[in-house]
């Protein structure tokens, strides 16, 4: 055979076979997002809706819900998000209850944390966990689940109190792991993406001003990198009413409407949502990530204050909004709204007789 057209049909073959790998590799659906879901369900809504769109990402293959944390100290919060997942068919997802959270700084406040709809939700719908002091403690939990994954597979999406969070840190070895908690999080964390802050403006946040302490310890001193959705994304994004679609039996609906009380107009801010949207899916075709800085936390008055400064060699970023507002919202109720992939229909009757036997 002629020497050179051996080496251009060998050459040939090298490229379809690479053609056909990488076709494969395209076609290939990239693994679930591994999350542990850190919530202060009670006061505010939305992190009904979080937790509902993150269960929604999960039955189509894109998230893994390893682990819920109550980082409010309401004791229906833990209640209520057992609702949730067991509406999705995932009743079984561990919860872990906060310890030590302080409203304020220096000293604890003594502000309570209200909810409108968390305790009617756990009297309506059934659900095991009866209150969240009965859960586990949310930094033994987390420290067990991380120590059980892989290296860098683990994202923490926060989208209330960082409490939970700075424990974490301060945790030292135990049963689960020899390590302390920052190298844990160093070692099995690829990212945090927390709910907190307003950016490019120092300014005071509800998430990173409640317990100050926390903030700047959990903030100041994350080992890996984080992303922020800012208070201002989710203000822009209106999310709920298409829930209306939906029957009574379904504890999302009901959730909105009880925080409400009203039936007219669900709507609300949209920035749990955003969050776990953008630790599942990333920042395309929604955002756009700011340049590279630290987001630093003080205490100031009493209560934690946020300032971004740009810096190269930062390892956090925040969310810019470059998707319409009213289109990204489109994308979450059209995610809030449908059906859950494991949920029995008999749920429906279960719902009525658990009412009936609080």
């Amino acid at each position: 055979m002629n020497i050179h057209k051996f080496y251009s049909k060998l050459s040939a073959a090298f490229c379809l076979a690479a053609l056909l790998l990488w076709s494969c590799s395209a076609s290939t659906p990239a693994q679930p997002a591994k999350i542990i879901f850190d919530t202060d369900m009670a006061e505010d809504v939305d992190d009904v809706g979080a937790l509902a769109l993150l269960h929604a990402l999960a039955d189509a293959g894109e998230a893994e819900i390893l682990a819920c944390m109550v980082s409010a100290p309401h004791e229906y919060s833990g209640p209520c998000i057992d609702v949730i997942n067991t509406f999705y068919g995932r009743p079984n997802i561990p919860i872990g209850n906060v310890k030590g959270f302080q409203r304020g700084y220096p000293q604890d406040n003594g502000q309570k944390i209200p909810s409108n709809y968390a305790q009617k939700m756990a009297e309506t719908f059934p659900h095991r966990l009866k209150k969240s002091s009965d859960a586990e403690d949310a930094v033994a939990l987390y420290r067990k689940i991380l120590a059980a994954q892989p290296d860098k597979s683990v994202q923490i999406v926060s989208v209330g109190f960082l409490t939970n969070l700075k424990n974490l840190l301060n945790s030292t070895a135990d049963a689960a792991s020899p390590l302390n908690g920052e190298e844990l999080v160093a070692q099995k964390v690829s990212r945090w993406v927390c709910m907190g802050a307003i950016f490019p403006n120092r300014g005071r946040e509800y998430n990173v001003m409640m317990d100050t302490g926390a903030s700047v310890r959990a903030i100041n001193d994350w080992p890996t990198p984080i992303v922020f959705s800012g208070f201002e994304i989710g203000a822009r994004i209106f999310t709920a009413n298409a829930l209306k679609s939906k029957p009574e039996t379904n504890p999302i609906r009901m959730g909105y409407e009880w925080y409400w009380d009203k039936k007219e107009n669900i709507n609300r801010e949209s920035w749990d949502l955003t969050t776990v949207l953008y630790a599942v899916r990333g920042a395309e075709p929604y955002w756009k990530l700011s340049e590279p800085g630290k987001c630093l936390m003080c205490a100031t008055h009493g209560y934690g204050e946020s300032e971004w400064i740009p810096f190269e060699k930062g390892n956090h970023r925040y969310l810019i909004e470059k998707m319409p507002p009213a289109e990204v919202g489109a994308v979450i109720d059209e995610l809030l709204c449908r059906e859950p992939a494991l949920h029995s229909k008999s749920q429906d009757g279960q719902a009525q007789t658990h009412a009936e036997n609080q």
